[in-house]
């Protein structure tokens, strides 16, 4: 058995590294990882960075997340809902980078939203708020034009939970958004022929809002390699995300006919 690692600066110095603890959906453990970060692995899956700058993101979908946000140039006061909370490290980074938005964060794990508080310096309530949630129902408790953005990141291993990446979601999605609202998605890719589960999520946002752009790494985009795709719905400037993929530290392409 690996002995336990003793934790490092400022995010959760309480809590042993490398020894997995009991979350409603299965179990998570802390990992500090050689370049300063402290990673948060849920199921033995990488979930969420935490370093103690919330300027930087450390996950590269996270990057392209926030570069579709900023290319779609947010209201200044806007309201986000966050499908899949983990430990909030987007939300936090958000918070920060818009500093009068304000951000719900849902998970369907009941342990993790009381945990996250404990770790590392999140924005209080309300400018994050953190709560045990159903991502569909979540969306559906909101009343109509109430969100200025959707950002989708669940999954349960390797897929985003199907409830979340149909019809159903992607309609909720849009009626709640107010107009020139837009919806993030993270979804997972695997080499070879597309998944029919990555498929029916990309037909589900296009059904919902038309015009769908996914950002990823170029070998991902093609079915190459496994990774991650955002998918961004709404009115997003797409020369601006191209020039910030051609900027990107690895090769990365921006795609409007990306078919999962």
């Amino acid at each position: 058995m690996a002995r336990a690692q003793r934790p490092r600066g400022g995010v959760a110095p309480h809590v042993p590294r490398g020894v997995p603890f009991t979350i409603s959906t299965g179990s998570a453990e802390l990992r500090d990882e050689s370049d300063g970060t402290t990673t948060l692995w849920v199921n033995n899956v990488p979930s969420s960075p935490l370093r103690e700058d919330p300027a930087t993101l450390d996950f590269e979908y996270m990057r392209h997340a926030a570069a579709a946000i900023a290319a779609w140039r947010p209201p200044a006061r806007m309201l986000a809902l966050h499908v899949g909370a983990a430990a909030c490290a987007l939300p936090r980074h958000l918070a920060h980078v818009y500093p009068d938005s304000g951000h719900i964060a849902v998970d369907v794990d009941t342990t993790l939203p009381e945990l996250v508080r404990t770790w590392w310096d999140l924005p209080r309530a309300p400018r994050l708020r953190i709560r045990a949630q159903d991502g569909l129902e979540a969306l559906a408790g909101r009343t109509d034009d109430s969100l200025d953005l959707v950002v989708r990141d669940a999954f349960a291993g390797a897929w985003t939970p199907e409830h979340l990446a149909g019809d159903a979601w992607w309609s909720e999605a849009r009626r709640t958004l107010r107009p020139r609202g837009l919806v993030v998605a993270n979804v997972g890719a695997r080499p070879g022929s597309p998944s029919a589960a990555s498929r029916e999520d990309v037909a589900s946002a296009r059904r919902a809002f038309g015009d769908v752009i996914a950002i990823a790494e170029h070998a991902v985009l093609k079915g190459r390699r496994r990774g991650n795709v955002i998918l961004v719905a709404g009115p997003v400037d797409a020369p601006s995300l191209r020039r910030y993929a051609a900027s990107a530290p690895l090769p990365t392409g921006v795609q409007e006919d990306w078919n999962g």
